[in-house]
């Protein structure tokens, strides 16, 4: 009876281990995938910020993106962009499904040397545009997008 009972003991206590280690890995792989899809949504948002950049303004030679920040409390996304090597704007998202969430943009005269085009400031917000920039080139322009930014 004792070694039935031992055998018995033996063979749930596997059959735990077996599913906690099986539920350990699924958990892991979920936040893999959640990572890899975190990521692939920035890139792409970065090559559309390099979109609209390279549309909107003159001169872009260089464009590189810092990395990300979120807000928890807000939900918000932020990231600071530079272009040509030293002039540095920040933007913030709604989310990152693209730049029609873009909520915001921060960047000091003093510093900031790049100039926007003429015929913007007669075109309609970013967001109702975004057709359009999708369509511009990058060719020729150096991005240098967060996943491999070395810092400043």
């Amino acid at each position: 009876m004792f070694h039935k009972k031992m055998i018995l003991a033996i063979i749930v206590s596997s059959l735990v281990l077996i599913a906690g280690l099986t539920l350990m890995f699924s958990l892991n792989q979920e936040k893999t995938d959640t990572q890899e899809n975190l990521a692939e949504q920035q890139h792409a948002l970065e090559t559309s910020i390099a979109k609209w950049f390279v549309n909107d303004y003159e001169g872009v030679e260089e464009i590189e993106f810092t990395g990300w920040g979120h807000s928890p409390e807000t939900g918000d996304w932020y990231m600071r962009v530079i272009v040509n090597k030293d002039n540095r704007m920040s933007l913030s998202f709604d989310n990152l499904e693209g730049l029609e969430a873009m909520s915001g943009s921060v960047h000091s005269p003093k510093t900031f040397k790049v100039i926007e085009k003429p015929e913007v400031e007669e075109l309609p917000a970013i967001r109702y545009r975004v057709k359009d920039i999708e369509q511009t080139s990058l060719e020729g322009i150096i991005v240098i997008y967060s996943k491999d930014y070395k810092g400043d």
